[in-house]
């Protein structure tokens, strides 16, 4: 791995996901993740100094039984004992939808959507 951007090359890439398949037989394998997630997040977090970052959850939408990739900002914090936190970037219950902070999740599980050409996927 490249300790300067976190870059894995092909190989590495492989085997992860090959070794999460065999650890996870007939689930989702990965996401699709539309650019306005991405932007969303990184919207919500860009301008904080430090290390911003962003989480994602894993989760299952009830009505569909279809997997769900959940994505939130989170702010950075030093704990009294000098540790790091990163506090997820949540709306309140009096925010709603359209106010404050976003949780963002546009994403279709693959399969169905996947690649059946890429080696990560085999």
């Amino acid at each position: 791995m490249s300790e300067q951007n976190k870059r894995i090359d092909l190989a590495t890439a492989i085997s992860w996901t090959t070794n999460y398949r065999s650890r996870h037989s007939g689930q989702t394998k990965a996401f699709l993740i539309p650019i306005e997630d991405i932007e969303g997040v990184l919207n919500e977090i860009k301008g904080q100094s430090g290390d911003p970052c962003a989480r994602a959850y894993l989760g299952v939408d009830p009505d569909s039984g279809e997997d769900k990739l959940i994505l939130v900002g989170t702010s950075q914090k030093t704990e009294k004992d000098g540790s790091t936190l990163y506090a997820d970037m949540l709306p309140s219950e009096e925010d709603g939808d359209e106010d404050g902070p976003g949780i963002f999740d546009f994403t279709m599980p693959c399969p169905p959507f996947c690649d059946p050409n890429s080696p990560l996927n085999k």
